[in-house]
């Protein structure tokens, strides 16, 4: 019976997140766990770092066992461009709540220039063009009766498009990067309310890393490397600090990250692994929530897949070399 309990408890909870969602509450942009692997959705100032065509598709599925209440599917293609000093992208994100319920799709245009400062330092500039699109269908949405019978909840269905701006920079020097960058500067609306509550707050990003070759000794070589990475945003008044140590061996790479907010009242650890080779890269991911010992909550985990193809341009650039930085 305990765990029955536990069970429908989790039930309303879930439902009724979805239920405030639904009546245009604000909301959070959808969180991943491999944050190089498309690095467009974190910072427009690193599109077209590799130089040639990338194409990327990856899948989240966050909280498995809940019936699967949050899926996120997102691809994207980025390209440098010689004439135009910098590179070019473009982003497309589908995030489905409740198994379609809620539904929000975003298309993003990218540019980042990119100014060679010498040798070893290069600082990219980026700006991002959306336009966003949610859809709500409370038709399909079950309540139990405790939610239907609260005041105030009122359902409906809506469908709102929605302009947004994204600007971001970025510095790579040596075998060290970083950057920040600002999302949804105009704090767009994608709800049909007129309420300064239901727009989508501004969202802050700072990240920097590292990737460290480790030489063997006896011959020189290059043996593997070690990158370590943080990762901070702030949308609202929610905060989210991601860091962790990935290890990368011929084509192999394997990492640890650890996420919480400012005040370790939440917590995940995020276990992944993946290989590349100079064309094609995979990885996958897997976040285990860190729940309080009175909360167990077994369906608190998510998967995440990623794939990348690198695409051959017909005519090489002299100009541009690909900028260290994570790759997978």
């Amino acid at each position: 019976m305990k765990k029955v309990a536990k069970g429908y408890r989790y039930q309303v909870l879930t439902a009724g997140v979805l239920v405030t969602l639904s009546m245009g509450a604000a909301a959070q942009d959808p969180a991943f766990s491999q944050f190089y692997a498309n690095p467009l959705y974190m910072n427009p100032a690193m599109a077209g770092l590799e130089g040639p065509a990338k194409v990327y598709l990856g899948y989240r599925n966050q909280w498995p066992g809940a019936t699967n209440p949050y899926s996120t599917y997102h691809a994207s293609y980025d390209q440098y461009i010689d004439p135009l000093h910098g590179g070019l992208g473009i982003h497309v994100i589908n995030d489905r709540q409740g198994g379609g319920i809620i539904n929000t799709l975003s298309v993003d245009a990218i540019y980042a220039y990119h100014l060679k400062v010498s040798h070893e330092l290069t600082v990219t500039g980026g700006f991002q063009l959306s336009v966003g699109h949610r859809n709500v269908k409370t038709s399909d949405l079950v309540l139990p009766s405790e939610l239907l019978g609260a005041p105030g909840n009122t359902l409906y269905d809506y469908s709102a498009l929605y302009p947004d701006f994204a600007v971001g920079f970025g510095a790579f020097y040596k075998y060290i990067y970083g950057g920040v960058a600002a999302h949804h500067l105009m704090e767009p609306n994608p709800t049909v309310l007129d309420d300064p509550n239901t727009r989508l707050a501004r969202k802050y990003t700072a990240h920097i890393g590292a990737i460290i070759p480790i030489y063997e000794k006896r011959f020189g070589t290059e043996a593997l490397q070690l990158s370590p990475n943080l990762v901070f945003f702030q949308q609202d008044i929610y905060q989210q600090l991601n860091y962790g140590l990935e290890v990368l061996f011929r084509g192999f790479v394997g990492g640890v990250w650890f996420r919480q907010d400012l005040l370790f009242s939440f917590g995940s650890l995020i276990f992944s692994a993946g290989y590349g080779n100079g064309q094609y890269r995979v990885r996958y991911s897997y976040d285990v929530k860190l729940s309080p010992p009175d909360l167990h909550i077994p369906t608190l985990g998510s998967h995440e897949i990623s794939m990348v193809v690198l695409l051959e341009n017909n005519h090489k650039s002299t100009k541009h070399r690909a900028i260290k930085s994570p790759k997978i």
